[in-house]
């Protein structure tokens, strides 16, 4: 949420140091009782949140070629092999990986030809830390017709498409109502069309 991000930069900001930054920043995801004295990075913290689910679906479906280079970031060399990880997800699943599945299903935004598509409804929340490589810059008229795409300027991942919280900020709750207004047009469009 919009609140937990807020959080968690207030927290990152004790320190000029980025590995004391990081490590504030981490005791609020692994450690928010303060009761651990070691952060036990091997654990899932988030338990019921499913991400079994989501390890299988990153391995089978939507592969997410992230590598690293000390040159231009903290973390040590480690160049994406995509023959090497999709090796180790059909070894951990026992199932094949469909690396390309996402882009074929649903189009790459290399010169995909998105023109025959309609009734889509993009939105990024600018706190995603995923909104880089969303569909922000796309312009919303590179459909057939009526794909409205949203920055939601206080919006974190996915929070407009969660249950509704008190804490909300404004520019969610706007979000929210143009998605349900654009359901309604989708739907109410296509009811009109199975009547004869």
């Amino acid at each position: 949420s919009t609140q937990s991000t807020g959080e968690f930069c207030s927290r990152t900001n004790v320190s000029d140091d980025v590995v004391t930054a990081i490590a504030a920043g981490a005791q609020m995801y692994s450690n928010y009782t303060g009761q651990l004295k070691c952060l036990d990075l091997d654990s899932d913290p988030a338990g019921d949140l499913g991400m079994t689910g989501w390890d299988y679906q990153a391995c089978m479906e939507m592969i997410l070629p992230i590598s690293s280079d000390r040159s231009v970031d903290m973390f040590p060399d480690d160049k994406f092999d995509l023959k090497s990880y999709v090796s180790q997800c059909e070894a951990q699943w026992n199932t094949t990986a469909r690396p390309f599945w996402l882009k074929y299903f649903f189009g790459g935004m290399d010169g995909f030809d998105y023109s025959g598509y309609s009734n889509i409804f993009f939105s990024n929340g600018r706190l995603d830390p995923w909104a880089a490589g969303g569909t922000a810059i796309i312009e919303e008229k590179f459909c057939l017709s009526d794909c409205p795409n949203v920055l939601i300027e206080d919006g974190a991942h996915h929070l407009d498409l969660r249950a509704s919280n008190p804490a909300d900020p404004d520019s969610v709750l706007v979000a929210r109502k143009q998605e349900v207004e654009a359901i309604k047009r989708w739907t109410s469009a296509s009811r009109g069309r199975m009547e004869l």
